[in-house]
């Protein structure tokens, strides 16, 4: 019997279209390994030069993280564009005309408005007895790689270890203590009075950024 399945294995081997298939498909399987191991190679190249750009690239006069012109600190947290630098401040309550950073001793509990970023993304701010939020949306699928030029090296060290594309939520009330946490679905994080937290809208393929602030309560 072993025989007999030998002899009709090596008639099929001796067919010529049967030779051809076994060519084409180590042939194929020969191109399939050769493309992954190129797509492999051109991912640790992309890698290493965006790690050698974190050293190289000069910093700015300004970093956006550590010393932004347009406020020394800020109380609520903040949300940052790693590539474009763009920083939103997830504002609530009012800010204290006197001290930079901190809250005006009366705030009014009947305000709702509606603000909108550089980038032109929405900021729903209610200040309400019942509720104090604000509420923002980003793209879903967003993973733009940070683009260090907008950081000092310290900050591109910072931010760095928690993420290196899209975006990240920043403390910056004390800039000497720089909080960074990532965006993803599910999260929720207490950082001080404000209680922030991250959802998705499926019909809209949107990461729905909550901020929810504590004044009040806490």
């Amino acid at each position: 019997m072993l025989k007999t399945l030998r002899e009709k294995l090596v008639n099929l081997l001796s067919k010529k279209w049967l030779h051809h298939l076994v060519i084409l498909y180590v042939g194929g399987l020969f191109l399939l390994c050769a493309g992954l191991h190129i797509g492999n190679e051109m991912c640790l190249e992309t890698e290493a030069a965006f790690w050698k750009s974190l050293v190289t690239t000069p910093e700015p006069e300004t970093c956006v993280v550590c010393c932004n012109p347009h406020s020394p600190t800020f109380h609520a947290p903040c949300l940052l564009d790693l590539s474009t630098g763009q920083l939103t401040e997830l504002m609530i309550y009012e800010p204290s005309c006197i001290y930079p950073g901190e809250l005006a001793e009366n705030q009014s509990l009947n305000h709702s408005v509606i603000m909108f970023t550089k980038s032109g993304d929405p900021l729903f701010i209610d200040r309400l007895k019942d509720i104090q939020r604000c509420v923002t949306y980003i793209p879903g699928q967003y993973e733009e790689p940070m683009n260090p030029a907008h950081y000092c090296r310290n900050c591109r060290a910072i931010l760095a270890r928690t993420a290196t594309k899209g975006y990240v939520l920043l403390d910056l009330f004390r800039l000497d203590e720089i909080q960074v946490h990532p965006i993803e679905e599910g999260a929720e994080y207490n950082i001080r009075i404000y209680t922030v937290s991250v959802s998705h809208d499926q019909d809209s393929d949107h990461l729905t950024i909550t901020n929810i602030g504590h004044l009040f309560t806490s």
